[in-house]
């Protein structure tokens, strides 16, 4: 029988890890292995949910729909692999979190059509996490959004608490005149591994509205910047939130993804950050550092046309590290 695999996806900062760890938390996830791919040097997202699991994997820097399709095909052969050597615990479904600007298509084609994989694999479903607070501006702006929604079977909404029901019932408007037989959820309506698991919409529907970029659109996808940060002096939090807002400030729109783990003064636990665009996310606590033995701040930041030398400087900066 072939092993199936669900996609998650959603733009950046719509909360696909939160949904992952809510799902691993909740139990049934003993054979469930989760693959996650992330912009970056860097992973940050996968470490948090091998807090939950051993059986998570990041793979290698890069969009799953535009360097690491290789990677992928090569991963999910070693699993099966490493399985049957008896080198890591049996598994009978695999999760893939994607990037917040992978264009699904991709992914959906190389499982269903590579000679090597469609055997052993199969596409259960796809699910799109939208950011209902941030749905309407990133649809306007960032060409992978759309293709997200259009791919997906399932539409997840998160962050409903930070709207009011009539801009609910709008998006929920918008994604129909986009696709209109998706279903359309809430991520808190998917309490666990199984039911995530459980019989969906036909996958007919997902080749039949899957799509690539289009030129303009590719062209814009692959102007993508990442920048990485790290420190390993403490770090004071009032002049990090001055930086932030800051750079926030100057570059608005133009960042869309920050996110770190953070050595912070006065704090003896690792710090979590997450920011999308112009908000900023409660910090989390977490017990231990992800970096083996270094107690060292790194922050990632994703955006479209900003001077990343600037950025690393201006960190710099403020965190007295050179002379101003």
């Amino acid at each position: 029988m072939r092993i199936p695999i669900h996609i998650v996806t959603g733009f950046l900062g719509s909360g696909k890890t939160t949904f992952i760890k809510k799902l691993l938390l909740n139990g049934s996830a003993e054979k469930t292995i989760v693959l996650i791919n992330e912009l970056g040097e860097i992973g940050i997202d996968n470490l948090l949910v091998k807090n939950i699991t051993d059986n998570t994997y990041l793979l290698p820097s890069g969009c799953l729909c535009c360097t690491v399709l290789d990677s992928l095909k090569n991963t999910l052969l070693d699993l099966l692999n490493k399985q049957k050597q008896g080198l890591i615990p049996e598994f009978n479904r695999i999760i893939i979190e994607t990037t917040g600007l992978a264009n699904p298509a991709s992914i959906l084609a190389t499982v269903q059509n590579d000679t090597h994989i469609k055997g052993k694999f199969k596409i259960h479903g796809l699910s799109t996490v939208v950011d209902a607070e941030n749905a309407s501006l990133q649809a306007g702006l960032h060409p992978e959004w759309m293709t997200q929604v259009v791919a997906a079977n399932q539409i997840l909404l998160s962050k409903l608490d930070r709207i009011n029901e009539s801009s609910r019932q709008l998006l929920v408007e918008q994604i129909l005149e986009i696709h209109e037989d998706v279903q359309i959820k809430t991520v808190h309506e998917i309490q666990n591994i199984d039911c995530l698991f459980t019989d969906q919409t036909s996958m007919q529907r997902i080749e039949k509205h899957s799509v690539f970029f289009q030129s303009t659109q590719k062209k814009e996808h692959l102007l993508t910047q990442t920048c990485m940060i790290e420190s390993d002096q403490e770090i004071d939090w009032v002049l990090f939130g001055i930086w932030l807002n800051l750079l926030l400030d100057k570059y608005g729109e133009k960042i869309l993804r920050i996110k770190g783990i953070l050595k912070l003064k006065d704090y003896a636990q690792p710090v979590v950050i997450h920011g999308v665009q112009h908000c900023l996310y409660t910090p989390e606590h977490i017990d231990e550092w992800p970096w083996h033995d270094e107690q060292i701040s790194k922050i990632v930041v994703i955006g479209r046309h900003i001077d990343i030398a600037l950025v690393q400087r201006s960190f710099q900066l403020f965190m007295h590290k050179i002379n101003i």
